[in-house]
């Protein structure tokens, strides 16, 4: 099963390495491809595989992990697709 999610990242426009430290990650099986879209805001994209729920992990593991980066200040997570 694969899970597709785009998230979107509140983040410090000060920090100006954040979109670095988010773009291009492989997390926990989870690849992740993000973009600024303003100063203060990263979507990304990610992309995890796996059995159902080892995929959810792997997804929730990423993005946990995204948010831990210096000068992430929110994730929302946009949408989600499953697919067998």
């Amino acid at each position: 099963m694969i899970v597709r999610a785009y998230v979107l990242f509140d983040v410090d426009p000060a920090v100006e390495d954040v979109l670095d430290h988010l773009t291009l990650h492989t997390l926990a099986n989870c690849k992740v491809l993000a973009s600024r879209l303003y100063p203060e805001q990263v979507v990304a994209g990610l992309e995890a595989d796996g059995f159902e729920s080892e995929a959810l992990e792997n997804f929730n593991a990423a993005v946990a992990e995204l948010m831990s980066e210096t000068g992430v200040r929110r994730a929302t997570t946009l949408g989600i697709t499953l697919n067998p």
